[in-house]
């Protein structure tokens, strides 16, 4: 499904982006902005909601051109529930009142490779979309 392959490589990249958007804040001022986008608790979890879902959906449906059902999009849809699961819990984590202490725990280790995992999924997004009949991408 071509709508499926497009929204997966649209959602990894803008929630990279979005994880990512400190970092690459410091070095251009043009993703700054992408910040303020986190601290909006409705957009962050609608993002990581869509995030995650598509990074399922692309376990269950083949993108156009495969011929594997499961392997052949493993990166983009881990990175894509992966990345909703960090964007979910980034957004949950400052609005919860009583928070375990290992789940602060868990959070602070993960929330902590926020940036590299962000560059990570926007480079798997664009290598899923310069190369779709890849294997594992």
């Amino acid at each position: 499904m071509p709508q499926l392959y497009l929204l997966s490589v649209l959602a990894n990249a803008f929630t990279g982006l979005l994880l990512s958007a400190d970092y690459l804040g410091t070095k251009v001022a043009f993703f700054t902005e992408w910040r303020a986008l986190l601290e909006n608790r409705k957009a962050a979890v609608t993002l990581g909601i869509v995030t995650a879902a598509v990074g399922v959906l692309k376990l269950i449906v083949r993108s156009p051109g495969e011929y594997t059902a499961v392997i052949g999009d493993l990166l983009p849809a881990v990175a894509g529930i992966l990345l909703g699961a960090i964007l979910l819990g980034e957004s949950f984590r400052g609005h919860v009142e009583k928070a375990g202490e290992k789940v602060d725990r868990v959070a602070r280790a993960v929330i902590g490779y926020r940036v590299p995992i962000g560059i990570a999924a926007m480079i798997v997004a664009g290598l899923h979309f310069l190369f779709p009949q890849v294997l594992f991408l």
